[in-house]
């Protein structure tokens, strides 16, 4: 280490000495404990369980069979199957000579029970020695031996033993052997050792990390930590239960290259674990915006990717998917990391959702087709679907890569050029996907990213006269903007997909856990921060309690931390404004007088941590009940009859999504046709499918994402007629 830090600072790590102690409760199993403890000195070295401490009420029968067993022991030629140990480092008469000086220090004072001298005229043989009555002073119960030297040692009690066994410099490994559970794991979590080993003992695997504490080094071998030591990383974050990757793409993506912004500003991207910048990103402005349309224009007038045939546009789509897949890792940590959302939905959800988009729509881009009219009088009709043009994409941070996916993938398949505005708050994966399109074939100019905030970068995609079309998720308020912007310049076509308060009535005839299952999901997944989230539950009041119950139950029992743990249910809300608004509505449902079960608080001082809340009691004219949280917040409510719940789901500006639980065909289809909203779930939430239109009625937005409806979006239909004289058809 002094040499490292006297050099150029390298990383050492270092897997050193050992004297590892074993610890032997009376209520162990004598045969085995012998067996363990013997094994563990006497076919080891590197982490040899030299110190035997062995409580006093099984001492004697654990020291005879011991000895027992060295007497058995077979030392001999290493080469000899019936042989168990073999002669110490062949081309070191050092160390041999060095155990035999510690065999010679043991005898002033330790009894030496069987062993103690070497075998033969030649070689490096010593047989395996056991000294008994060894005080923890000892020269031979201090340093290691790295030899066939067991020192036994008696206790009383745990704590006693406990002492004894952290009485030392080094930390490498320990044992325990004991059937009470409290006892083990008190060792356990008190002895100072890199690996503890209970009931077992020299159990190393591969996915295991094997390191020291003390004087026994630093670093780990083994397991995925082993790798990490080899691995190194720019980013700054929070300790974490993953290893961030580094951010490669941090600037404007325009005309197929990475730029600075015009004006050469930056802003921060946050980790909503800690509330530190993780890094800064260009940020784009009008004159940005202006850059990267006057590429996709060009690229749409001029270029080869609307002239493409669709299926070869579907090949080089289907490369992307496959370069997604390849790289979901980093991908996934990019939006754990800048969205808090859980690393293993990223994984397991949305990045999937981003491939299986790509290959749906990649399939459809050869089946972009219209339709032959049988016209009326001497004419012949038909249609054409022709490309929209240049779209410009705003979307939100709470699906940063699925949200992308859902307009890239269809505007591409159409053979549009796009414009992408990604989330101030979630920049990092939009950034990246521009990079592997590029890899993908992607001609330049077709896929353009700008960061940027809504009011400066937002405005300018939304009043920019040579957009063709604008798709936007995200608040009813910023769509209300959007459509403004739009009716004000070109009269650019808009969807919007806005905000929800979306109800979920659960009837008397439910199964109360498979309800109170599906209610939970559709109200906490990703932390509240879903547009269709069931943040209203309307029970019918037979299982009214019961439900109330569940829910609360499953509430206490959510795990909320670090989103790469994965343990954690629940990761950090997306930014601090989210966060605040978040406690905000708690606080104010408290005041409107609803009654708080459970949650309601903030979490740790670091990162934008709050407990799932669940409100009984709640009134429909109460602001919780009307207005969208967009957070882990729902309000329970009862009502008595069908009519009652549907009125009530209906009482809303909004129209995104709803859910109905019931086991009656007829409760099902009525409440599934009278309930205002675009997707209705029956028995089921959430549940999302490539191939179904998703979108909302009333202040919920219009157009529809998901399907081939979200593909027509970006066609325009064309109408080709012209005249058949004297047809015989006519």
């Amino acid at each position: 280490m002094m040499a490292a830090a006297a050099s150029n600072l390298k990383p050492v790590s270092l897997e050193l000495g050992g004297k590892s102690p074993w610890l032997i409760f009376d209520d162990a199993d004598v045969d085995e404990a012998a067996k363990f403890a013997f094994s563990g000195i006497f076919t080891s070295k590197a982490v040899a369980s030299s110190r035997i401490y062995v409580q006093e009420g099984i001492y004697d029968k654990i020291v005879n069979k011991l000895i027992e067993k060295a007497n058995a022991w077979v030392v001999g030629d290493l080469f000899d199957p019936q042989v168990n140990q073999v002669p110490q480092v062949s081309t070191d008469k050092n160390q041999f000579e060095k155990l035999l000086s510690y065999v010679e220090h043991g005898k002033r004072g330790a009894t030496l029970l069987t062993g103690g001298n070497r075998i033969g005229q030649k070689g490096y043989y010593i047989q395996p020695t056991i000294f008994a009555d060894v005080k923890e002073d000892m020269i031979i119960a201090i340093e290691e031996i790295f030899g066939p030297v067991m020192s036994l040692m008696k206790f009383k009690t745990m704590e006693e033993a406990i002492k004894s066994a952290n009485n030392t410099t080094y930390g490498l490994a320990a044992g325990v052997i004991t059937k009470d559970l409290n006892v083990a794991n008190t060792v356990s979590t008190s002895v100072h050792a890199g690996v503890v080993w209970i009931n077992c003992y020299l159990l190393l695997d591969v996915g295991c990390p094997y390191g020291g504490y003390k004087m026994s080094g630093f670093g780990r071998e083994n397991g995925m930590d082993s790798l990490n030591e080899y691995l190194q990383t720019n980013s700054h974050s929070s300790e974490s239960f993953a290893n961030i990757p580094p951010i490669k793409f941090t600037k404007l993506f325009i005309n197929g290259n990475f730029v600075d912004s015009v004006s050469g500003k930056t802003f921060e991207a946050i980790d909503p674990r800690t509330g530190e910048a993780i890094t800064r990103v260009s940020k784009g402005d009008k004159e940005d915006v202006d850059l990267a349309v006057k590429a996709a224009r060009f690229a749409f007038d001029n270029g080869p990717w609307p002239r493409l045939s669709g299926s070869e546009r579907g090949r080089i789509l289907m490369k992307l998917a496959d370069l997604i897949e390849e790289n979901i890792e980093e991908i996934a940590s990019l939006d754990a990391i800048n969205g808090g959302k859980l690393f293993s939905h990223c994984k397991l959800i949305d990045i999937p959702a981003a491939s299986m988009a790509l290959r749906y729509y990649a399939g459809a881009a050869d089946k972009i087709h219209g339709t032959v009219l049988k016209l009326s009088k001497g004419l012949q009709g038909y249609t054409l679907r022709e490309p929209i043009g240049v779209v410009g994409a705003i979307i939100p941070w709470n699906f940063p890569t699925i949200m992308f996916f859902m307009k890239v993938a269809p505007a591409l398949a159409a053979g549009c050029t796009i414009v992408v505005k990604p989330a101030e708050q979630t920049p990092l994966s939009a950034l990246y996907y521009a990079h592997l399109a590029k890899l993908a074939g992607v001609p330049d100019g077709v896929l353009n990213v700008v960061n940027g905030y809504g009011e400066t970068a937002g405005a300018a995609i939304s009043s920019h006269m040579d957009i063709d079309k604008v798709s936007f998720t995200g608040s009813t308020e910023v769509g209300r903007k959007i459509m403004v912007a739009a009716a004000t310049s070109n009269l650019k076509p808009v969807s919007l997909e806005l905000g929800g308060k979306s109800p979920l009535l659960i009837f008397d005839d439910a199964d109360v856990d498979e309800a109170a299952n599906i209610a939970f999901n559709g109200m906490f997944f990703n932390k509240g921060e879903i547009c269709v989230a069931s943040s209203r539950v309307y029970v019918q009041e037979g299982i009214y309690d019961k439900i109330v119950d569940k829910l609360v139950e499953k509430a206490k029992a959510l795990v909320v931390g670090d989103p790469f743990d994965p343990q954690v249910n629940q990761g950090p809300q997306a930014d601090k404004k989210q966060f605040e608004k978040i406690l905000s509505y708690i606080e104010l449902g408290k005041r409107e007088g609803a009654t708080l079960l459970t949650g309601g608080k903030h979490i740790g001082q670091k990162g934008y941590y709050i407990q799932p809340t669940i409100f009984a009691d709640v009134k429909d004219d109460m602001i919780i009940a009307k207005n969208e949280i967009f957070g882990p917040v729902v309000s329970l409510m009862k009502f008595k009859t069908m009519e009652e719940g549907i009125k009530r789901a209906n009482n809303t500006t909004y129209g995104l999504a709803a859910g109905v639980i019931t086991k009656d065909l007829n409760v099902a289809n009525t409440v599934s046709r009278s309930v205002r909203a675009g997707v209705v779930w029956i028995n089921c939430y959430t549940v999302f499918d490539m191939d179904c239109p998703y979108g909302g009625y009333k202040m919920s937005g219009f157009g529809r994402d998901y399907g081939l409806d979200a593909l027509n979006q970006f066609l325009q239909i064309k109408s080709v007629v012209t005249p058949i004289h004297d047809s015989p058809w006519h």
